[in-house]
């Protein structure tokens, strides 16, 4: 018998913590009057491994490549440096446990710290979609704290929530904070190595209630190395988190459910959608991911800062071939001036790529403020008229208050359009021309540009005719820290899945 990189897995796990004992589980052979502590003494069912109370370090086998139906609820949990841990045995294809449908999580980790669930596939498919259906759900309210969650090397896949935003969506892995009553928070929740197929709405989410109150974010957020594919909404959303870290994933293929369906139903029934973005949080870091194939314009762009945010830090990240653009910069002033949001504060942006994204670059929306966009690269050779950016009010007319963009790099083929815009109409996020940009309180300096008419800027400068991506990212190599980033980031893109086109442009 060989168990699956176990050592490897935990080789933090204290020798000492002799009290710690292991646990089976079978679905073939296990029976569950059995004591469930050896391969020969198996459980059958996740039900057994339910109804137990597993101490500090114990670690809980599903049999490689056999399928386990229902829902995984444990009722304890592990303690500091002795987590308890759900794996596999046996060589051979993760384990499954296939919800389907019966429960709104396949997982579902209720007030519990102290947990590793590594290496298993994880699906809730159920015979119809159902508002608010998950993979795995990490759950705390009114406990204080929630800690020590890892979720690790899991498929979670075909979780078929619904496709409206308004309706309750659905989301491949999630997490929630109640603090109405008591204030909880989760600290140290790690997303790792997963992939996350075809799931809906979104794939890997927070949530916070009530949503306006920051006083206690969740702390140590890191989603790192995950992998999201054939999603029906958002990708990647922290909601509720203090100086969380979004890190190396890829997003392939986001809102791809809107096929069929007409201008009114996109809009009201599937709602807009981006592939990372954060929500109601502060000092976020979103670095180094890579974001392709976003479908539709509202919203459709890779990346976004949204309202009820500050200190939102985005660097070294690749945005292409998304429909509704490269970047969404927004505030939603009705929150901001009833006192339940803090607006868009102090968003950085510096140092990524949008690569061949439609339609348009960045979207200023609302009354944002403090914004830096400097040393981003624009590389667009698909749009015969390119909008590069558009400063748009999100109700009550209100434009961006305070943002500096400076000396980025605008390489278009096409013509590059700067400009205030309004609402067209359509639904589906565009904006139509109403009047040059306002550059009292949009400020330009210094940027390059190979394509733009009826623009001036102080510094503002010329890029070549033919430039590569190469020459384009040499251009801000002027600094050790920044070669090094750019260094970083390329080395990550040369595993992604399109990086024959990216070299194409090298």
């Amino acid at each position: 018998m060989k168990r699956l990189s176990i050592a490897i897995g935990l080789s933090w796990l204290s020798c000492s913590v002799l009290s710690a004992e292991e646990y089976y589980i079978d679905s073939i052979y296990g029976d569950d009057a059995s004591v469930g502590n050896s391969p020969e003494t198996a459980w059958s069912s996740l039900q057994a491994a339910n109804q137990h109370a597993f101490k500090p370090g114990d670690v809980i086998y599903l049999h490689s490549g056999q399928i386990f139906d229902g829902q995984f609820r444990p009722i304890s949990s592990g303690a500091d440096s002795q987590p308890i841990t759900l794996t596999s045995y046996m060589d051979g294809p993760k384990p499954v446990i296939a919800g389907h449908g019966l429960t709104r999580s396949a997982v579902f980790l209720e007030n519990l710290s102290h947990w590793v669930i590594d290496g298993i596939e994880i699906t809730n498919t159920g015979k119809s979609r159902e508002a608010k259906r998950v993979g795995v759900l990490v759950f705390a309210k009114n406990i204080g704290l929630v800690q020590d969650i890892t979720l690790r090397n899991l498929l979670v896949r075909d979780v078929n929530g619904v496709i409206s935003k308004s309706e309750g969506g659905g989301n491949g892995i999630r997490w929630e904070v109640d603090t109405r009553n008591v204030p909880t928070k989760i600290d140290n929740l790690m997303i790792e190595n997963c992939h996350v197929l075809r799931c809906d709405r979104d794939a890997i989410k927070g949530w916070m209630d009530p949503w306006d109150d920051l006083s206690h974010l969740s702390t140590n957020v890191v989603i790192r190395g995950n992998l999201l594919e054939d999603i029906g909404g958002d990708g990647i959303v922290p909601i509720g988190t203090e100086r969380a870290v979004i890190e190396y994933n890829r997003v392939y293929g986001a809102r791809q459910r809107i096929e069929g369906l007409d201008t009114k139903e996109v809009t009201q029934y599937a709602g807009p959608s981006i592939g990372i973005w954060p929500w109601s949080s502060m000092n976020t870091q979103i670095r180094f991911n890579e974001v392709w194939g976003y479908a539709g314009t509202f919203d459709g762009q890779g990346l976004d800062s949204d309202f009820n945010c500050e200190g939102t830090v985005f660097e070294y990240n690749l945005s292409a071939d998304n429909a509704g653009g490269f970047f969404l910069i927004c505030d939603w002033s009705k929150h901001q001036d009833s006192g339940q949001s803090i607006g868009n504060k102090n968003t950085v942006i510096r140092h990524n790529i949008s690569f061949n994204d439609h339609l348009r670059g960045f979207v200023l929306n609302g009354p944002v403020s403090g914004v830096e966009i400097y040393e981003n690269i624009v590389y667009n050779t698909i749009e015969n008229t390119y909008q590069l950016i558009v400063d748009t009010p999100w109700e009550a007319g209100r434009f961006a208050e305070s943002v500096e963009v400076r000396a980025n790099l605008f390489y278009t083929t096409g013509l590059a359009e700067i400009y205030q815009g309004t609402w067209d109409g359509s639904g589906m996020g565009l904006w139509k021309y109403q009047k040059p940009i306002n550059q009292e309180t949009v400020r330009f300096s210094g940027n390059a540009y190979s394509n733009i008419v009826n623009h001036e800027e102080p510094s503002m400068q010329s890029l070549l005719k033919e430039e590569t991506l190469t020459s384009l990212v040499e251009r801000l190599k002027v600094d050790p820290v920044t070669r090094a980033g750019f260094n970083k980031m390329f080395n990550f893109l040369e595993d992604s899945r399109y990086y024959s086109r990216i070299k194409q442009a090298l």
